[in-house]
């Protein structure tokens, strides 16, 4: 297969590969230094752009948006809920003043559902109560 058939000419020996790369070489320095020289232009124009540009107005920059906080979540909810429920039980459970002043005290959950349970009715909630002078 290396030898030529008969009747085909021969290979053109007057392409200098030399010259091409030298060629493709001064194509691609061109290419960079005008691409340097445009970005430096542009860097130019941006900078004097910035120069006579008004500062922004006061009200413009009150207006920004601002970042909105984020949910304040717990970060122990099991510890807060228990607690919660540990100062629901003392109020249910235990014996307190209301308001000392007018004389209304809290008592315990049992003693209050004996105390209706012994009387047999309900006490009549719309009417207020006569408090006792001590």
């Amino acid at each position: 297969m290396s030898e030529r058939a008969p009747g085909t000419p021969p290979i053109d020996h007057e392409i200098d590969s030399r010259r091409l790369g030298k060629i493709g070489a001064w194509l691609t320095v061109i290419t960079v230094a005008g691409f340097l020289i445009g970005w430096g232009f542009y860097l130019l124009l941006v900078s004097g752009e910035r120069k006579l540009d008004a500062p922004p107005s006061p009200i413009a920059e009150a207006r920004t948006p601002r970042a909105v906080p984020g949910p304040g979540l717990q970060s122990t909810p099991e510890r807060d809920l228990a607690a919660l429920r540990r100062v629901e039980d003392e109020k249910l459970h235990g014996w307190g003043w209301v308001d000392r002043a007018a004389g209304v005290a809290r008592v315990p959950v049992e003693v209050a559902v004996e105390r209706v349970a012994a009387d047999g009715a309900l006490p009549d909630f719309t009417v207020p109560l006569e408090v006792a002078a001590p």
